[in-house]
């Protein structure tokens, strides 16, 4: 159900009616209309959504298994606000008649509140640069998991940092094997991202991207060369943001390090898998047990043989491919953990004997 066949009523919900007209156009291209039936509950006491649920028609009975209950009808000034926020939930709610609803995640609005009530963003100041339509390419990054992740005050700065560029159809953005300088967002247009290879010397397609997508990330947080090339399918519009507010301002923030002898518990106790990023020969000459390999060269194409459900424990050498691995990870919704130092501090030899023996 579209959401704009709601705008006027939505416009009126608090704290929504707080945000400016331009954040409004934004969070409610993202919001999501939906429906359930009488008798169907809403949600019940004990849930965690995460999520602020707004009534916009019908009835529900609000109760808690220890109180009263409590009748909320959509045209009562109670239905402006949150249906009993509280999380995890402590009432249930059930429809008395059809009901229609507004849910919209917690956290992007809590962000979108955070950077209006500052004073100093509007979505719409980016997007007037960038010809791009309100809610399109920014829309797309306040969902990514990537960037929930990222306090308020560290989003407001690296969007106010973003840089708007120009260019043109089929030229080349980032070169494979060059230095890696900036970070890129596409806020219209596309482009195709390209790798070459010994066999492939013409150049293999990874795959096309467009506006929301971002890319330029591995080669800032790993230290190493581009591993791919990126090329405009089309005249487009990009935001870049330097390497050393790329590291501060998101990097830091989003990488979840962790201590060796806290993975290999974690390992231990079916927690968590260890996912070893490097190349196969040095992953042949010396590995943790029941890891997994897969070259971050590779990984955006390996994505979708990973459990979504398992914790993995990125591991390289020294760390730098580890952490853009799990920047990667959690940037595709996984749950991920870099390997603080890699594998050099952390003597993978010693604990390959220590499970053997374990598992003797």
């Amino acid at each position: 159900m579209d959401a704009q066949l709601y705008r006027a009523q939505i416009s009126q919900l608090t704290p929504i009616n707080s945000l400016s007209q331009k954040n409004f156009d934004v969070l409610l291209s993202k919001a999501e209309i939906l429906s359930i039936s009488p008798g169907d509950y809403l949600f019940k006491e004990g849930d965690v959504d995460k999520s602020h649920l707004f009534l916009l028609d019908g009835s529900l009975l609000i109760k808690a298994k220890k109180g009263n209950s409590v009748q909320l009808d959509s045209h009562s000034d109670e239905a402006k606000l949150p249906i009993a926020q509280h999380q995890p939930r402590n009432q249930s709610a059930r429809a008395l008649s059809p009901v229609i609803y507004l849910k919209i995640e917690s956290q992007s609005l809590e962000m979108m509140l955070s950077w209006d009530h500052a004073g100093s963003y509007e979505v719409e100041e980016i997007n007037e640069s960038t010809q791009a339509k309100p809610g399109d390419w920014m829309g797309n990054i306040l969902c990514n998991p990537i960037f929930q992740r990222i306090p308020p005050n560290n989003l407001q700065a690296f969007f106010m940092s973003l840089k708007p560029v120009k260019f043109s159809a089929n030229e080349v953005i980032i070169t494979q094997g060059e230095p890696g300088d900036y970070f890129y967002i596409i806020s219209s247009g596309s482009a195709a991202i390209t790798r070459t290879t010994p066999s492939n010397p013409e150049g293999i397609t990874l795959g096309e991207i467009g506006p929301g997508d971002f890319f330029g990330e591995d080669a800032l947080i790993s230290d190493l060369p581009r591993s791919a090339s990126v090329q405009t399918l089309e005249n487009s519009n990009l935001m870049r943001l330097s390497k050393t507010d790329f590291i501060s301002l998101i990097n830091e923030p989003c990488i979840d390090w962790i201590e060796f002898p806290d993975a290999a518990e974690l390992v231990r106790s079916n927690q968590a898998i260890w996912l070893d990023v490097r190349l196969p020969g040095e992953y042949e000459h010396e590995h943790q047990v029941n890891s997994i390999n897969i070259p971050l060269l590779f990984l955006r194409m390996k994505l979708a043989t990973l459990n979504s459900s398992t914790h993995y424990i990125t591991c390289c050498d020294t760390g730098g491919r580890s952490a853009a691995a799990a920047f990667l990870l959690r940037k595709s919704g996984f749950d991920a953990q870099a390997l603080k130092d890699g594998l050099q501090g952390a003597s993978p030899v010693f604990e390959d004997i220590e499970l053997e023996l374990e598992s003797a």
